[in-house]
């Protein structure tokens, strides 16, 4: 057991660096662990920033924890990116990465390439910490990142554009419509397509607020 736990830690370290030096004016990453609010790993400034932005109860990290969806903003004279990993009932891991600029889409498809990495790693370190992670929690979580994927592909469709563009479209309107990422991924996909693939059964339907702002947005897309 411990030399997984070794293992575990060693990989997600390694992950995060990888993260830092894949992103143009990064200054930290940080990973969260909720609820029970601690820090799992940091790189460069997050450990500071991580923690002032708990102790404060306020802050991108906590909004991206409390509502679940990806929050950009300002801290410690930093902009930082908060993107919260589902992991079903037991509450979101939360990854920060701090810049020196305002997060350009590029910026936002490497975070996107290396969050559910990052994520899944951190999930064998609370494992073979004693916490609880179910086969199906995972299962979980791998379908809704399936689902953002299409929701992904079908705003390149409607409208041509690169996959960091499609996402950040996708992250502006949940969050300006305050719902989910995962619910708008999952309620577009039914919009559009009217249904889901393989194993949905397992997947909740998305709120009816979802469904509203999914529609509003593939009208949008299509005029």
């Amino acid at each position: 057991m411990d030399s997984q736990v070794k293992f575990g830690e060693e990989l997600l370290s390694r992950l995060m660096t990888h993260l830092s030096s894949q992103v143009d004016g990064c200054r930290g990453v940080g990973l969260s662990v909720w609820p029970g609010v601690r820090r799992l790993r940091s790189v460069g400034v997050a450990a500071e920033l991580d923690q002032a932005q708990l102790d404060a109860g306020a802050g991108p990290l906590v909004e991206a924890s409390r509502d679940e969806r990806q929050v950009s903003g300002e801290t410690g004279g930093l902009q930082v990116v908060a993107v919260p990993g589902s992991w079903g009932d037991s509450g979101p891991v939360v990854l920060t990465v701090y810049l020196d600029h305002r997060p350009r889409p590029a910026d936002l498809q490497a975070i996107e390439e290396m969050e559910p990495l990052v994520a899944t790693a951190a999930s064998v370190v609370e494992f073979c910490a004693g916490e609880v992670l179910r086969a199906d929690q995972m299962v979980r979580m791998l379908q809704h990142r399936r689902y953002i994927e299409q929701a992904k592909g079908l705003v390149m469709g409607a409208r041509p554009c690169a996959p960091g563009e499609a996402f950040e479209l996708l992250v502006r309107t949940s969050q300006h419509a305050n719902v989910k990422l995962r619910d708008l991924a999952t309620a577009l996909v039914l919009v559009v397509g009217g249904t889901l693939e393989d194993s949905a059964e397992e997947v909740a339907d998305p709120p009816e607020d979802a469904f509203g702002v999914a529609r509003k947005l593939w009208e949008a897309l299509r005029v």
